[in-house]
């Protein structure tokens, strides 16, 4: 049975976030010196601190909870690259990480995978989505750096993900599915995942939101504004409102995916027990009553209303193309 990721950022939470189903849990530690020193330069790609924990002890007693219930915890440390500099205190805070009992390092940047491996670090590694996972070449690559799992890009539809699955072996494979459907490449961006502050308008808060206008060609002497126009509809639905791809759980299994990624750290708690519960209960219905694909796709569409208050729509789909085969249209009620 394919796993839950779940995110968690909070001590209070991770008994409730187990409790609703999840599997394994991901979180980021930020702490004071490092944010103060290196603002613009996030350790995890969420740069805020209600995305983190923000202390070793907080870290610990997460780990302590969730380990008495059998849950392992994976630590981001994948922002794409670091820089020589902050390598002295990346290293101990690794090294203290690994202490506190963390089960996994989820990682981007390849020089930091170089030197874990070198240095023989104990948890085990987990490729960030910001490893640009596009082919088994690249699975089989990492897998040989010593990584035990890979994340897998969002842009990947279906049949990519199978074919990249059928051609590989010893290593574990992650899917996003639940929440910030960007369509952009994570491991090509230089944005961070927030932009906090007074000053910044709440439409604004995520830098993908940033308004921009870039001519593309011309038509009659008259700039094109083809980015523009993509902005704007981006502006309009915003990335995190509750993209979803749960309609692909039933193929996922089937290409033997190992765990499933809710994105949310940051989020509140009720919103990532709701997210869980809803995984939780599709994946239930997958083992116990064993339905067909056409059935499941069915049922996760009314769970889908009936959590979330709104129908599935193609444009917040992890995988329209699921949409286009069932023949449901951009919108379904």
């Amino acid at each position: 049975m394919m796993k839950i990721l779940s995110p968690v950022d909070k001590v209070s939470e991770v008994e409730a976030l187990i409790k609703a189903g999840a599997n394994e849990l991901y979180c980021g530690l930020l702490m004071a010196d490092w944010h103060n020193q290196y603002i613009a330069g996030a350790l995890n790609r969420r740069p805020g601190g209600g995305a983190n924990f923000t202390s070793y002890d907080d870290l610990a007693g997460c780990i302590e909870i969730a380990h008495r219930h059998n849950v392992p915890v994976i630590l981001t440390v994948n922002e794409h690259y670091y820089t020589p500099s902050q390598y002295p205190y990346l290293m101990d805070y690794i090294n203290r990480v690994s202490g506190i009992g963390v089960d996994a390092l989820m990682v981007a940047d390849l020089a930091l995978l170089l030197t874990l491996k070198e240095k023989q670090i104990r948890p085990r590694i987990c490729i960030s989505t910001g490893g640009t996972v596009f082919n088994s070449e690249t699975v089989k690559f990492y897998r040989e750096m010593g990584a035990a799992r890979v994340t897998l890009p969002r842009h990947l539809n279906l049949k990519e993900i199978a074919a990249i699955t059928a051609n590989i072996g010893g290593i574990e494979t992650e899917v996003f599915v639940l929440n910030s459907r960007c369509p952009y490449i994570d491991g090509f961006c230089t944005f961070q995942h927030g932009l906090a502050g007074p000053n910044i308008p709440s439409l604004y808060q995520n830098a993908c939101m940033l308004p921009c206008d870039i001519a593309v060609g011309t038509k009659d002497d008259a700039p094109v504004e083809i980015s523009g126009r993509r902005q704007h509809v981006w502006q309009t639905v915003h990335v995190d409102d509750h993209p979803c791809g749960a309609c692909a759980l039933f193929d996922l299994a089937e290409v033997g995916i190992t765990a499933v990624k809710i994105v949310g750290r940051g989020n509140t708690t009720g919103r990532k027990i709701t997210d869980n519960k809803f995984l939780r209960s599709l994946l239930d219905y997958i083992g116990k009553e064993k339905p067909g694909r056409a059935v499941f796709r069915k049922t996760t569409r009314e769970k889908y209303h009936a959590t979330y208050g709104r129908g599935c729509r193609q444009h917040l789909c992890y995988f329209p193309e699921i949409m286009e085969e069932d023949g449901t249209g951009a919108i379904y009620r």
